[in-house]
């Protein structure tokens, strides 16, 4: 890895050796330095490495372990401390580079481990030449630091399992946000992918919660930069198949108000196949139900099924609608589910029609089912037959194709 241009901060663990150290921050002049030393190293940081920097760095701290063979003391000394320390800079934690060449081999261990979860950069002092015949200590003037790969880039991977699991189980605000732990980890080409990852993940969230405008623009802008990773890694072509298509049908839903009962009914899928949340899912089937019927009316009839015009109600049903359905508050002709499809029916419309041809067998005993549910008027949980059932006779009274429906694409773990 190449030397960064400007390294903001450093933390340094600082062992009986200064000289590497002394190598080390001066050909990287951080403007913040924080020496992780023992009780016994302190006093030689401040004689031997402080004074023999090239440049003047805008501050430094201190963390110090009183047991530098002690992994848990050293570790703590550090988690506790370095936060206030960053905090106080006004520092990032993927800004701050981790050197951990100094000290003994345990605080090594201990400052890496400590900082894994937000640093980005380590570095470490090795040469090209080492005393004792080569396995001994770097000779002075023989130095050569290493800046290494960000191991975040390799342990990323494990979190984007995470993501794609949260993903996959309609979590998708909760992928969005490790999306966003890892893009902030990683380092170079990673990041546009985890951004796009997170975009991505934080579109679907908003359309599950019917946000469709919101939904599509941030879909709309991971596009571009998966599309480009998905000619590199071929398990990636179907999830832009599946997002190109699912853009498509947010577009069209602009325009055509007929599809927001299609994702109706798959949003009610996503409750029920992929949560296991039968009562939620059958909610929305109902609601689906209603608006199909209530778009029906609209688009075929002119007929608002929250202000009814009595005159486009049949002469030979017009008074009972009036008397039953007329609200005495606000003097509106306002139908229900039933009633809706009723109208429908007496207004010779297929979907009328096909409504109680199902009714009275399969629909009615499913709907007293949801109504007596917790989420509607009763005390019960709906079961997952119940939603199954009700799944099947949408889908044949409607005439609604399973393939019609938007699908949420699925990532690879």
């Amino acid at each position: 890895m190449q030397m960064n241009s400007k390294t903001k901060a450093i933390l340094v663990s600082v062992g009986g050796s200064p000289q590497p150290m002394v190598v080390s921050l001066n050909e990287q002049k951080p403007e913040y330095i924080c020496f992780f030393t023992s009780e016994a190293t302190k006093d030689s940081t401040e004689k031997d490495v402080l004074p023999n920097l090239s440049f003047k760095p805008r501050h430094w701290d201190w963390i110090i372990t009183s047991n530098a063979e002690g992994l848990s003391e050293c570790y703590r000394e550090i988690v506790t401390k370095l936060p206030d320390i960053l905090k106080k800079w006004n520092i990032k934690g993927s800004e701050l580079v981790v050197d951990y060449t100094g000290g003994t081999k345990t605080m090594s261990v201990a400052i890496v481990l400590a900082t894994i979860e937000n640093s980005s950069v380590y570095s470490y002092v090795g040469g090209v030449e080492r005393s004792k015949g080569g396995v001994g200590i770097v000779v002075n003037g023989k130095e050569r630091i290493l800046l290494l790969d960000n191991p975040w880039n390799e342990i990323a991977l494990m979190d984007q399992r995470k993501a794609c699991i949260l993903f996959n189980k309609a979590r998708y605000a909760s992928a969005s946000e490790v999306f966003a732990e890892i893009e902030e980890k990683v380092s170079g080409n990673h990041k546009p992918l985890f951004k796009a990852l997170k975009i991505l993940s934080s579109g679907y969230d908003l359309w599950d919660r019917f946000k469709h405008t919101d939904a599509r623009n941030r879909l709309y802008s991971s596009k571009d930069i998966l599309t480009t990773y998905s000619v590199k890694d071929k398990k990636g072509e179907g999830l832009v198949v599946k997002l190109l298509k699912n853009i498509h049908f947010l577009d069209e839903l602009k325009d055509n108000e007929e599809l927001l009962y299609y994702d109706l009914i798959s949003n009610a899928r996503r409750r029920a196949e992929l949560e296991c949340k039968y009562d939620d899912a059958v909610a929305r089937l109902y609601r689906a139900i209603e608006a199909m019927a209530q778009f029906t009316l609209k688009t075929s009839h002119c007929v608002d099924s929250s202000n009814v015009n009595e005159n486009l109600i049949p002469i030979e049903v017009k008074e009972e609608f009036v008397l039953k359905y007329r609200d005495n508050k606000d003097n509106k002709i306002k139908l229900g589910l039933y009633v809706s499809y009723d109208l429908l029916k007496r207004l010779d419309d297929p979907l009328g029609k096909s409504f109680f041809e199902f009714y009275e067998k399969e629909i009615r005993g499913l709907l007293d089912i949801r109504n007596n549910s917790i989420l509607a008027h009763g005390f019960r949980s709906v079961s997952s037959e119940t939603y199954k059932k009700l799944m099947d006779v949408i889908l044949k009274f409607s005439g609604i194709k399973r393939e019609d429906l938007p699908e949420f694409p699925l990532l690879e773990t």
